[in-house]
This record gives C-alpha cells, sequence and structure tokens, in this order.
C-alpha cells in the first residue's frame, strides 16, 4: 500500500487557491480509481455515484483508453492546431458517424465550457448582425466568464464587469409548475412567452438559443416532447441556432448515444463533454455543414487538440459502442427507478425521482404538498452515505442544494449500483427518523 506524507498533504491543503467545491473541508484525497470504484488516502473504497462529476462514462482507468494514452506518449504528446494528429482525424470521422442526423461537422477543445464558448463563436460568425444569444432560467453551461454569465446567476458574482450580457427566457417545470396550471399549460405559456419576448422584448436578431435536453446543475429539469417540439418551431421562425447542450447527457447517459436522440431534438449545433475522454479532458461541437466554418484564429488554442486526450477518447468512444453502455445506461437507469420508486412510498423525503437512463436523481422535500426543499436534509443523506462508502452526487451550487445524483459509470455492476440504493435507503430512513440529525 502507498503512504503518504500527511504533513506535506496538509500544507499543499493550505496552499490552495480554491475553495473545496461547496465549502467542504473534509474533502477526500484520492488516490486510485477502477470501473466505479475509488479509494482515498487511507485505503477506503467508496462506490462512486458520480462518476467524477458525470464524466467516467466508461469506467475509471478502463485499460483500453489508458494504453492507448500511454501509446501516443510514445509518439507524439503536443501539436499545435495548426497541424492534425492521425488519432484526430479518426475520431472526427467517428463522432460524425454517430451523431444525431445532420451533424457532420467537429470541432475539439478541452472542457466543457470551452466547447459551449465554441458553440457560442460558431452561432456569432454565422450571424454577424446578431445582437442576442438566448439562454433558459436555471440554465447551466459552465464556470469560464462567458459560460457562467450563461448559466443561472452565480451567488455574489463579482465579475459582471467582464461578462456578457445574455437573453434569459422562461422554461417549464414539470414539478413546479406555474401556479394554477397544469404542466401541459405551462409548457404552452411558457411558448408564447418566448415568443413574445423575441417579437417584443429584443432589439435586433437572435443568433443562438442553447439549452441543456435535462438541465443538470439547475435542477435535473426534464421537458415534454411539446417543450423540445416548440423550441424548433421557433428558432425555424426566427432564424435562431439551435445549441443542445449536452455535455452532461451525451455519451449514453441517458440509455441513448445523445439525449438529442432520446428526446427527439433536432439541434443545429451539438455540445459534448465529460464521458467523451474516458477520464481525460475533452469537449466539442458538432454542427450541420451548412454553417460557414470558423476563420483562421477564431478559435485555436494552444492544447485545444491535446493528442493524448484525443487518443483516450477515440479509444473510450469506441468501448461504449463495443459494450453496448447505452442498453446498459436504460437496463440501469429502469432498475434504479424502480427502486427509487418503492423507496418514494416509504420515505416522504423524496418528492420525485428522475431518469432516463442513468442520469438519475430524487429531489427531496420536507412537504410533498408544499414541496418545500430540504436542502439540510439532503446534505445529511450525502455525508451519511460517504460515511458508509457511497459517493452520491449533490446539487450544491446556487441555493439548490436538495437534490441526489445517482448518476455512476455507464458499467457500474448491478451489484455495486444494489448496494449504493440500499445504503441511500438506510441514511433516508436514518435522517427521517432523527438518528442522525442533519
Amino acid at each position: 500500500m502507498l503512504t503518504y506524507q500527511t504533513e506535506t498533504h496538509a500544507r499543499g491543503r493550505e496552499a490552495l487557491l480554491h475553495e473545496p467545491a461547496g465549502g467542504d473541508p473534509d474533502k477526500l484525497t484520492l488516490v486510485r480509481a477502477l470501473g466505479s470504484l475509488v479509494w482515498d488516502e487511507n485505503g477506503k473504497e467508496y462506490i462512486d455515484c458520480t462518476a467524477q462529476a458525470w464524466s467516467n462514462n466508461l469506467g475509471a482507468n478502463d485499460s483500453r483508453v489508458i494504453e492507448a494514452a500511454i501509446e501516443q506518449t510514445r509518439q507524439i504528446t503536443h501539436a499545435r492546431p495548426t497541424f492534425h494528429t492521425p488519432a484526430l482525424l479518426e475520431l472526427a470521422e467517428l463522432l460524425v458517424s454517430i451523431a444525431p442526423e445532420g451533424l457532420d461537422r467537429v470541432g475539439f477543445t478541452l472542457h466543457g465550457s470551452m466547447a459551449v464558448e465554441m458553440a457560442l463563436k460558431l452561432a456569432l460568425r454565422n450571424r454577424p448582425d446578431a445582437r442576442h444569444v438566448a439562454v433558459l432560467h436555471d440554465a447551466y453551461h459552465g464556470r469560464s466568464l462567458t459560460t457562467m454569465a450563461a448559466s443561472w446567476p452565480h451567488p455574489g458574482n463579482v465579475f459582471g464587469i467582464l461578462q456578457p450580457q445574455f437573453l434569459r427566457l422562461p422554461r417549464p417545470d414539470l414539478y413546479r409548475p406555474r401556479q394554477g396550471l397544469s404542466t401541459g399549460q405551462d409548457t404552452e405559456l411558457s411558448l408564447r412567452l418566448i415568443r413574445d419576448i423575441l417579437t417584443k422584448g429584443t432589439e435586433g436578431p437572435v443568433a443562438a438559443l442553447i439549452y441543456e435536453p435535462i438541465q443538470g446543475n439547475g435542477g435535473h429539469n426534464e421537458f415534454s416532447a411539446r417543450w423540445h417540439q416548440g423550441i424548433r418551431e421557433i428558432c425555424d421562425e426566427y432564424g435562431i441556432m439551435l445549441i443542445i447542450d449536452e455535455v452532461q447527457t451525451g455519451l449514453g447517459r441517458t440509455g441513448r448515444m445523445w439525449a438529442s436522440d432520446y428526446y427527439g431534438i433536432e439541434p443545429d449545433v451539438l455540445v459534448f463533454g465529460k464521458g467523451v475522454g474516458g477520464g481525460f479532458p475533452l469537449a466539442g461541437v458538432l454542427a450541420k455543414k451548412r454553417f460557414a466554418k470558423f476563420l483562421a484564429g477564431d478559435d485555436q488554442l494552444t492544447f485545444g487538440q491535446f493528442p493524448i486526450s484525443i487518443a483516450a477518447g477515440l479509444a473510450a468512444v469506441k468501448a461504449i459502442i463495443a459494450d453496448d453502455l447505452c442498453s446498459r445506461a436504460a437496463e440501469h437507469g429502469r432498475y434504479a427507478t424502480e427502486r427509487l420508486l418503492e423507496m418514494q412510498k416509504r420515505h416522504p423525503l423524496i418528492g420525485e425521482v428522475r431518469s432516463p437512463g442513468l442520469m438519475v436523481s430524487i429531489e427531496l422535500v420536507r412537504d410533498r404538498v408544499t414541496k418545500e426543499p430540504a436542502r439540510t436534509e439532503a446534505h445529511a443523506v450525502f455525508e451519511l452515505a460517504q460515511e458508509r462508502g457511497v459517493i452520491l452526487g449533490e446539487s450544491r451550487y446556487g441555493c439548490l442544494g436538495n437534490l441526489i445524483k445517482i448518476k455512476p459509470p455507464l458499467d457500474i455492476s448491478r451489484e455495486h449500483l444494489s448496494t449504493a440504493l440500499d445504503v441511500l435507503d438506510e441514511v433516508l430512513t436514518l435522517v427521517e427518523n432523527g438518528t442522525e440529525a442533519p
């Protein structure tokens, strides 16, 4: 077993510029990962139901990905963006071949935030007279200056002086529709309001509308088929590029290769990231060929086509296809959803169970009628589960905080998934009974 210099680590923690995510002073130090398991520096094993920020769609440290990355390091580790590498061209061909119909061009970068910016640049390059880019209420698109501005308001934001302004559009809520409305009526009202804003509330053309098919950090908010259809119609009517942000939902997470396929969405541009790299930093966009390409210098980053990430991504996507992880995600998702719906009957804290595939979450509420968010209780569930060796996802961003997410690698074993759900069941009981005070 490896030994670690605890005093050095303590000084290192003090030296870090970033606060631990969520202000967690007991942030784990991870030293090893394999499949859906991770180990901390004390040797404790955890079932990772976060896939490390939903990135390990293919289980951690898959040998095919590691070998591809090692082999690439023997060949060439860096190539500036004015050159190609074989893996780059092979991955481009592969992604276009599995993309939603009509998306036949691809660009690469290293992070989801930069991929979103790439998509926005493409929209503005193709609509140079545009004055606006539209986003939805409760959107989340990243943490660069631009994408933070495109997301729902950042707490205590001090970056506004450098941030662009986005046109914020209303969205329906399938769990909390507007007062007195059914979910269908809420959807129709939202679509009408968007038309009104585009007609009467803006000056100049709108280049693009970007939205997540399932809002991730904003609350795991799903949309109806009517919503997706209505947004496509509005974008066509107003000449707006429709950008679908699949950084979290792509590469099999919903039980289909893309959430756009699952929901029948026709994007003009699709943003991908996280799961594509097999644990290495990789992201990008898929776009329709009819759009003008970037001009030289529009979107060139020194390490934007990092050969090792590209090679790892090529191996990861091939493995996702070869192992039929879309079907695995769908099967695991059905199992998890059935278990959670059964738990909901016994646990009043569970307000709603959400999926599809292994994009699974539960919203915790103090009262199912008022739907008051149970934020303190949710954090207690997270902490108690981690003590018992299960890392669950939390919604800590902003003031949400009452979602528990179960989004492990798509190839998690049924045994590990069942154990994780057993632990969740146990800690929900403890929190509800006050056995472990929140």
